[in-house]
């Protein structure tokens, strides 16, 4: 006999259970009235085949590609028709199946219909966080259980969801891949169709319209703030924008495993201070409220300077990439421009000039430029686990330094004589130029300037091909604002390397089920080679007689081979045409030595554990300098 339910996990079971019921009724729809079809392209099955079984659905799914970026079976389906709580609170795994019953049916599902199908998961995931904060508040207030009675009423708690009566045997899958990607096939610009970005932002809204709460606006206690993923490494395309804003700024984007995290800045009273808004000497949130400032220094810089002590030299373990740090430069504004004194010496000394900001900002690092990714001038890049990236709108503003000249502040950042903070830069200014050395980032906002209604493979398709060919990362702005299409799959299929969102949850678990990973090889951080008297990357080759190529491009001239699977070094990787080995395509090529002593091109295809269409886990974009001054082109030495 079953113990009764704990109130919290009684309210998941009758939520869940009524999301099930709307689900069955689908399907069992779809039984009635529906035909079985097989998948494009395959024959026909030799004996008759129920319509609307697990496996149709399944076909279904994969071949329509209900579920952009995830690979769904028979057992998924069959999960989420089983009440599972796992699969019953990816709301993309929902919609699709109900999608799937409709299509059967001969019917469509609506946007209203799938949006609350988005909402109904949503809301069932929002209840078994609350009822697991609830489950490890309630030791603290009655008295403990025994350990086993507790172990045991833990491990049951979740599982509580019993199967609807209609849940249907399982039987064998017909395996077809359905995995993410982010290849761009021979550089048409494909636009991605699908709906799981306006899916998530409508669900958020409707959860918090059904929390009572207004945007912006702290959950309820009974809600954990931050619930971390499980992903078993480091998100490599995760930006926390305006991370600050966090509960606890800069440990809620690590506990989600970001690597990229973005902070504003104010000068006031010589201190570099957090703050998005300043109202005289008031700062102000995104939500109006008044608040103390913390400090730059001791929130960003100490805070990761421990945590790369205590990691061995990484900011996560084995993580062979800097994370970023953005740092935005802010100033009082009137009509969008700096409010500076019209005096040029006082406005040199004004905290609102932003050369004044980014000088204090260059002489906080000074303390901590043990962990920091930088350019020596005699010895070209140094790695480090950490890279400042200097961002905001008054960077090429022409604003006054001195009394008898005015400068930028990228010409202030191009000055360093070595190179500790860099500059985020502008498709406009950048992308066509090898200054990765000085812009290692180029970012944008919204598609079509700031707008929704184009998606980002047809507004900045070539701009972030070139941009990634000359040695450039590309960050893009909060998409997850956007009304409408999925806009993250339709990012990363435009090769967009950093995804920006100040909702870590929602980013950090989509990242998590559909893009966590990379192009594999395994490569470790540049050091000197000295056969060579260069800096490359060693990493690892899946297998023997690999290809060295001419071009970036598998129709191009074969230089030579690389005899030996396992290590060796390369200088670096960019895009190029997809190549394919066996089932693998990858657009992404790295730069090295063939065995003969040729320089040329090696596809990603060929590395150790390497994932669809996905640059290299942890090898630089574009070329290192192997000597300094030069471009960072890719070129025979």
């Amino acid at each position: 006999m079953q113990e009764p339910l704990s109130p919290w996990w009684a309210e998941v079971h009758d939520v869940a259970q009524l999301l099930v019921s709307q689900l069955d009724a689908v399907v069992t729809h779809a039984a009635r009235v529906g035909v079985y079809t097989p998948p494009p392209g395959s024959p026909p099955p030799r004996r008759r085949r129920q319509p609307g079984s697990l496996r149709h659905l399944a076909e279904v799914i994969r071949s329509h590609r209900l579920a952009p970026g995830l690979s769904v079976d028979k057992d998924d389906v069959a999960a989420v028709l089983a009440g599972d709580l796992r699969h019953l609170t990816n709301a993309a795994l929902v919609v699709a199946v109900a999608r799937a019953g409709h299509l059967i049916a001969g019917e469509r599902l609506d946007d209203l219909g799938a949006r609350r199908l988005v909402v109904a998961s949503t809301h069932v995931s929002a209840l078994v966080d609350a009822a697991r904060q609830a489950d490890e508040d309630a030791p603290r207030r009655v008295p403990a259980p025994p350990a086993a009675a507790a172990r045991q009423a833990d491990e049951d708690a979740p599982r509580r969801v019993p199967a609807p009566p209609a849940a249907r045997p399982v039987q064998q899958p017909e395996v077809i891949d359905a995995y993410f990607t982010t290849r761009r096939p021979e550089r048409r610009r494909v636009v991605i169709a699908g709906a799981l970005g306006v899916l998530l932002v409508v669900a958020l809204a409707a959860l918090l319209d059904l929390r009572g709460q207004k945007p912006g606006e702290r959950p309820p206690a009974a809600m954990p703030i931050v619930n971390p993923v499980t992903a078993t490494g480091p998100l490599e395309h995760g930006h926390a924008g305006n991370d600050y804003l966090n509960a606890r700024p800069l440990q809620d984007a690590l506990d989600h495993k970001f690597t990229s995290f973005e902070a504003d800045v104010f000068l006031r009273a010589g201190n570099l201070v957090l703050c998005h808004q300043l109202r005289g000497d008031v700062c102000e949130d995104h939500r109006g409220i008044r608040i103390t400032p913390k400090t730059f220094a001791s929130t960003y810089l100490r805070g990761l300077n421990t945590r790369v002590s205590a990691n061995g030299g990484r900011v996560y373990p084995g993580y062979n990439q800097p994370v970023l740090l953005f740092v935005e430069i802010k100033c009082v504004e009137a009509a969008g421009a700096c409010t500076l004194p019209a005096d040029p010496a006082a406005a040199a000394a004004d905290p609102n000039n932003p050369l004044v900001v980014a000088k204090e900002l260059m002489n906080a690092l000074i303390p901590y430029r043990g962990m920091l990714y930088h350019v020596d001038v005699a010895a070209g890049r140094r790695w480090g686990p950490v890279q400042i990236v200097l961002t905001g709108s008054h960077n090429d503003d022409q604003l006054p330094a001195g009394a008898d000249d005015d400068e930028s502040v990228r010409d202030l950042l191009a000055r360093q004589t070595d190179t500790y903070a860099f500059l985020d830069g502008r498709f406009d200014v950048d992308r066509d130029l090898y200054s990765a050395d000085l812009v290692p980032v180029i970012s944008f906002q919204d598609p079509a300037d700031g707008g929704c209604a184009s998606s980002v493979q047809q507004a900045h398709w070539d701009d972030i091909v070139k941009a990634q060919t000359t040695g450039h990362h590309v960050r893009t702005g909060h998409l997850l604002d956007c009304a409408g299409g999925d806009v993250w799959t339709d990012a990363l299929y435009a090769g967009v390397d950093y995804l920006s969102s100040s909702q870590l949850p929602q980013l950090g678990g989509w990242l998590t089920d559909n893009a966590h990973g990379g192009g594999g090889g395994n490569c470790a951080v540049p050091s000197w080679i000295a056969t060579k008297q260069l800096y490359g990357q060693y990493c690892t080759l899946a297998s023997a007689d690999v290809p060295v190529m001419s071009r970036p491009d598998p129709k191009s001239s074969r230089v030579g081979s690389l005899a030996k699977a396992g290590a060796h070094w390369f200088l670096g990787q960019q895009p190029g045409e997809p190549d394919a080995r066996d089932s693998s395509t990858n657009f992404w090529w790295a730069y090295t030595q063939a065995d003969n002593g040729e320089w040329g091109w090696v596809s990603l295809v060929h590395f150790a554990a390497a994932g669809p269409d996905q640059s290299a886990d942890g090898l630089q974009y574009g070329c290192y300098d192997v000597r300094p001054g030069e471009s960072d082109d890719c070129h025979p030495l």
